[in-house]
């Protein structure tokens, strides 16, 4: 079935029979959950049932997801056309995946992280069996870890699908057993971020002028977990944990990593150079 209608624009005529042909898919292929099926719009593309009226106002108003080219929870099977593109994927994870590594060895992580470095490189490189070319290590969890954010499985469900795979692949395969394996193979991928402590009840942070203070100016309350039996907060005796601390994402690291692929830094200029400008919404 033709999936081009998925990129036409939601007001062409295109676009609205290829949701009329999906959603006749749909009715006659799709599981249904308490009369409901999964709607593959932008918004519930991570798991969410409706009716084929709710699924048909999703497409119209929000998108089909660009992703979800190939209807596998709606029952159809995977044919050999789909091969090419699986070829390109495989490419195009390799390519993204050099760009990363290329960045994260920049002087500055190197020097503060050369054995995550060294550990990011074993594994970007370290086949998943023996014999395999298709996948690595690393690549195989970022593919993964991917789809669990796509459709929002829940870290157990990726546990157990670890499990299987392991269980299926050839002897002494480099597949992590767990979730909590693959996330310490990623740890030298997560972005930078500062823990600037917080007050309780909001007012301010503890920085810049603030930094050297226990207690809050505007409330008076401790900037430490005390014992003094008043508050119902308080734990223990030692007075060197926060009450709250506030995670902050730096932006420039951020920066630097969406505009380290070459492929990912042209999609950002999509809006300005690759939409349709015809006045319309």
């Amino acid at each position: 079935m033709n999936r081009s209608w998925i990129q036409a624009p939601c007001i062409s005529d295109e676009y609205e029979k290829g949701v009329e042909d999906f959603l006749q898919f749909a009715q006659q292929h799709a599981p249904v959950f308490g009369g409901n099926y999964l709607c593959p719009c932008v918004n519930c593309v991570n798991g969410r049932h409706q009716s084929l009226d709710d699924i048909r106002s999703h497409l119209i108003c929000d998108g089909f997801s660009l992703s979800y080219t190939n209807w596998i929870w709606h029952d159809e099977l995977p044919d050999m056309s789909t091969t090419a593109n699986t070829e390109s994927q495989h490419v195009q994870i390799k390519d993204r995946m050099e760009d990363m590594i290329r960045d994260l060895g920049q002087k500055g992580f190197l020097h503060a992280h050369a054995p995550y470095y060294e550990e990011l490189q074993i594994d970007s490189k370290l086949p998943l069996y023996l014999g395999c070319t298709t996948y690595t290590r690393l690549s195989v969890v970022l593919a993964l870890e991917n789809l669990k954010a796509i459709f929002g499985w829940s870290d157990k469900s990726l546990t157990e699908l670890l499990v299987l795979l392991k269980n299926m692949l050839p002897n002494e395969n480099t597949l992590p057993k767990s979730h909590y394996d693959a996330k310490k193979i990623l740890c030298p991928v997560g972005m930078e971020y500062q823990k600037i402590h917080a007050c309780r009840n909001d007012c301010i942070l503890y920085g810049n002028e603030f930094a050297e203070m226990r207690n809050c100016p505007t409330c008076g309350v401790s900037r430490y977990k005390v014992n003094d039996g008043e508050n119902n907060y308080d734990v223990g005796t030692n007075n060197n944990h926060p009450i709250k601390v506030c995670w902050y994402l730096l932006v420039i690291p951020r920066f630097k990593r969406l505009l380290a692929s070459a492929d990912e830094s042209s999609n950002h200029k999509w809006h300005a150079f690759g939409r349709i400008n015809d006045g319309l919404l």
